[in-house]
């Protein structure tokens, strides 16, 4: 039986990551998979992307990453001269999907869904919307599906499908059903990751497990790092982390 790590959603937040990999450290898990969204947001997109090319074996290409090579608003273009050509490079050439087989049960990880990382699948929307999630126009549909895209984790079975969501590293929120009568969002305000547990490579059928992780973090010293770097679009960033409370970043310049 072999544990890997499936992380997503970084955004940046090289605090939270460090967390993150520090409690994958401790679990003694060494294969590490991620499912994009690696860089926007936060206070360190250089080292985020470089760490994550020297630890993950496999990653997937998100949306924010897709926004950093080709920037639709102003705010993005700081995170693109930041990064420079060779790491834009990286994220351009970034697969939108992976097939791996563990246990004897078809995993298909990306971001948000298979050919669009822009189309987004929440936990409470219909089962006929998700049914897209396991799409395949060769008929090799996945047993199980795993993505990041809406940080915020679950897992539903689904008409002998399996979907997992594995949560934001970097950016959790409640979204889109975020209540303002709530002011003490510390639950949600963590790091979160899930480990997959089985057989890795092998198509025959035995025991396969999920787990949910959620790591705390020293959130005010991200807040401090971001400011110190001049990361765009600050309040907006810190009312994310702080109230887990989602909202479009806009540019600051």
């Amino acid at each position: 039986m072999e544990k890997i790590a499936i992380i997503s959603d970084i955004h940046s937040n090289i605090v939270a990551l460090e967390a993150v990999l520090e409690d994958i450290k401790k679990r003694n898990i060494s294969r590490i998979f991620c499912l994009g969204d690696l860089v926007l947001k936060g206070s360190s997109p250089c080292e985020v992307v470089d760490i994550i090319r020297k630890r993950c074996e496999i990653v997937v290409k998100g949306n924010a990453d897709n926004h950093a090579v080709y920037p639709p608003r102003e705010h993005m273009e700081w995170h693109k001269e930041k990064l420079g050509k060779e790491r834009i490079e990286y994220l351009d050439n970034l697969p939108m999907y992976k097939d791996i087989w563990i246990s004897g049960s078809h995993v298909r990880m990306f971001h948000a869904t298979k050919d669009d990382f822009n189309y987004r699948i929440f936990d409470i929307d219909p089962i006929e919307k998700k049914k897209i999630m396991f799409q395949d126009e060769n008929g090799k549909e996945p047993d199980i599906v795993l993505y990041g895209d809406i940080h915020k984790q679950y897992m539903q079975k689904l008409q002998n499908k399996t979907i997992i969501n594995v949560g934001s590293v970097g950016n959790a929120v409640e979204s889109p059903n975020y209540d303002e009568t709530i002011t003490n969002m510390e639950e949600t305000t963590q790091s979160y990751y899930c480990i997959l547990e089985g057989e890795y490579g092998s198509k025959k059928r035995s025991s396969i497990g999920i787990q949910f992780i959620r790591v705390p973090y020293n959130i005010q010293k991200e807040i401090e790092l971001a400011k110190k770097n001049g990361a765009p679009s600050i309040d907006s960033y810190i009312m994310e982390l702080t109230t887990a409370k989602y909202r479009l970043l806009k540019s600051s310049k």
